[in-house]
């Protein structure tokens, strides 16, 4: 396997290095807060965020390819410019051109990240192991039926019901392919709903703002905290461009308008980017921007599937019916 990738781009960094060079301070290096322990230390841009293989797709001749790698950098690329516009030059509103180019760069930031595919996976593994429990010993019976070539004896099916039903032994994972397909299908939709939204720009020149390993951030409407937030239904879409620079998309269309900085949103960008953050935030290593926020845990995990496949277990099938 690992020889049939030889050649390919294998370190994948899932938030651009391009992007996180605008925390960073001396020999390219940003602090990096774990949510798991509490460890901060300074770490290199070129090793931050990097997962060996994350972008790699299978082609369907089955040979592992890095198009989207290449796919990704061209949309990064144009992207970094139209920040550099906004962050470096002072431009606002944007031009068409530089416009589109930062939505497509938010849409990717949102959709390509660990968080997302482990949404993904997450859907998958309850979706599986609540099909075992419904269907029960007669599907397994007719899976063996299938491989086997002849009827599995009551013992097979014995053993494959124990091995299934035991649900805290093991996890299910898509193929890395449906992630990919996914930001490929609703990463164009995300950044066409991006662009024909309100932007506001807030430029700060005391206070700092962090990042994290997932840096678009949905904040959900008031009073729908709890009940999960996406594309259609979030407030608005927060998105630290620079340390200094920070981009609140409106989930409505409206001019475009700049905000007058203060101590009191560089806080909430920071508290909801933490609070966003997937395992990681980054910061300039000069910079305190972590003070006085509520810091939780690293999540365990990233949706509610709102049940146990245990409570479903049914050994001679749900109803006679299949999943």
């Amino acid at each position: 396997m690992g020889s049939a990738k030889k050649g390919l781009k294998r370190r994948n960094h899932t938030v651009p290095r391009s992007y996180l060079e605008r925390f960073a301070g001396e020999h390219m290096q940003v602090s990096r807060f774990r949510l798991e322990d509490g460890a901060c230390k300074r770490e290199p841009i070129k090793r931050a965020t990097v997962i060996r293989d994350f972008y790699l797709m299978e082609t369907a001749a089955g040979q592992w390819s890095d198009t989207a790698e290449d796919a990704f950098g061209l949309i990064e690329n144009d992207g970094i410019q139209a920040i550099r516009e906004v962050a470096d030059e002072g431009r606002w509103p944007l031009p068409a051109e530089h416009r589109a180019a930062l939505a497509s760069w938010v849409a990717l930031q949102y959709v390509r990240v660990p968080a997302i595919r482990q949404s993904g996976d997450e859907v998958a593994d309850f979706v599986l192991k609540l099909s075992v429990a419904v269907n029960g010993k007669p599907r397994i019976r007719q899976i063996l039926t299938e491989r086997l070539g002849r009827p599995p004896t009551a013992e097979e099916v014995e053993a494959s019901w124990a091995r299934l039903t035991d649900f805290d032994s093991y996890k299910v994972k898509q193929h890395p392919n449906r992630h990919l397909q996914l930001i490929s299908d609703l990463g164009p939709k995300a950044a066409d709903h991006f662009y024909a939204s309100a932007w506001w720009i807030c430029r700060f020149q005391n206070e700092a703002l962090l990042t994290a390993d997932c840096p678009v951030v949905l904040v959900p409407r008031a009073g729908a905290e709890d009940d999960g937030v996406g594309l259609a239904t979030a407030q608005m879409f927060l998105v630290p461009l620079d340390r200094r620079v920070g981009l609140v998309i409106q989930n409505c269309p409206g001019p475009d308008r700049e905000l007058r900085a203060s101590a009191e949103i560089a806080q909430t960008f920071n508290q909801q980017l933490v609070l966003n953050a997937h395992r990681s935030v980054f910061h300039h290593p000069d910079d305190q921007p972590l003070e006085g926020l509520h810091i939780p845990g690293a999540r365990v995990s990233e949706v509610s599937v709102g049940g146990d496949p245990s409570d479903f277990l049914s050994p001679d099938g749900w109803r006679g019916g299949q999943v």
